[in-house]
């Protein structure tokens, strides 16, 4: 591969700076500190990126403490990031509020913005503020990049400046399997009529909706359900607040009723518990499964880290980083669901204006 140059220093010299501490010859305790991946001579040689994210990323704050990032999506002020950490939430009550923000656009500060629409299954929100001449972030032709590709993302960064930070490609595209993201707050198991209830969550909108232990559903949203499979095809194709029709038997008799799609955290679900783990190796992102594709980087990005884009070398964004999973693993939403997902969150703001 064949690296830039920048001021006669080669970016080549990440195949030192990141080479693991088992291939270090033993008389060398440390690489000096200009040329570990955190260090100024590493960083000049992704300056052009460096701009990029300064230009078409946003950074997000909570008073004075910097919790996300967002991707430019368009000149006059829409911004896509990261859904799920932009509120905070109560476990006791299963409350969720939207947190108190500022966002920085370069080293523009906007206190005056909404949440106008999300996407529940790719954790993602949509995020309008009033501005004008924005630097939308170009988006790469393709994701389908090999492993061991160099990416570049915002690193811990200053209200000013952007910082970056540096990585490679680490694993193939794939689906992050997990908890669905919406929840009707029941168990179900099979039935020969359907799907039996075995259980119903406090706060759920199943309790709401007046479900029970016991109930046989044999409809839902419209579509007759075999088996538990059948209903959550459905859910994962919902949002938060929408509402299905539930037809079920109880005591031999036939009745229906409207049902409202909730958080997991909502509807009695609650937050993932950390592992042990996890516990010892730091913050991760809240929510870290459930994505039908990501990519998948070795950037040591913390959870504060996510929601921005992460770029190529040629400075295109080939997808948004989504989750800090793992202390080795990071995910990003691919380029291609990412424009999709826009489009889509658009022409519903679209519709419901009309």
């Amino acid at each position: 591969m064949k690296f830039p140059k920048v001021k006669g220093f080669a970016i080549s010299v990440l195949s030192v700076a990141l080479v693991s501490c088992s291939q270090i010859p033993a008389w060398s305790q440390s690489l000096p500190g200009e040329r570990r991946t955190s260090g100024k001579g590493v960083e000049a040689a992704f300056e052009a990126q460096r701009q990029v994210l300064q230009d078409s990323s946003a950074a997000i704050y909570e008073g004075r403490k910097p919790i996300l990032y967002g991707a430019i999506m368009s000149a006059d002020g829409y911004i896509l990031t990261k859904d799920s950490e932009l509120y905070n939430y109560d476990e006791k009550t299963k409350a969720k509020t939207a947190k108190e923000l500022m966002i920085i656009v370069d080293e523009h500060r906007y206190t005056d913005f909404k949440i106008v629409a999300r996407d529940v299954e790719w954790d993602l929100a949509l995020i309008k503020i009033e501005a004008k001449g924005l630097k939308p972030i170009k988006w790469a032709a393709s994701s389908e990049i090999a492993q061991g590709t160099w990416v570049v993302t915002n690193g811990s960064s200053s209200k000013a400046r952007r910082r970056v930070n540096i990585g490679i490609i680490s694993a193939n595209a794939r689906a992050i399997d997990g908890a669905l993201p919406v929840v009707m707050g029941v168990g179900l198991k099979k039935h020969k009529e359907g799907v039996m209830i075995e259980g119903v969550s406090a706060k759920s909108g199943a309790q709401e909706a007046g479900l029970k232990k016991g109930d046989i559903i044999f409809k839902f949203d419209g579509l007759e359900v075999k088996n538990r499979k059948a209903v959550l095809d459905v859910i994962r194709t919902k949002q938060p607040g929408d509402k299905v029709e539930v037809e079920f038997k109880r005591d031999d008799k036939s009745l229906k009723v409207e049902m409202e799609l909730k958080a997991r955290e909502e509807a009695g679900g609650g937050r993932k518990p950390k592992s042990r783990n996890d516990q010892m190796s730091g913050e991760f992102s809240n929510r870290r499964d459930s994505f039908p594709r990501v990519l998948q980087t070795d950037i040591g990005q913390n959870y504060r880290q996510t929601g921005g884009p992460l770029l190529n070398l040629a400075g295109e964004a080939v997808g948004l980083n989504i989750a800090r999973a793992t202390r080795a693993e990071s995910f990003a939403v691919p380029c291609e669901e990412v424009q999709q997902v826009f489009a889509e969150l658009l022409k519903g703001l679209n519709s419901a204006a009309e």
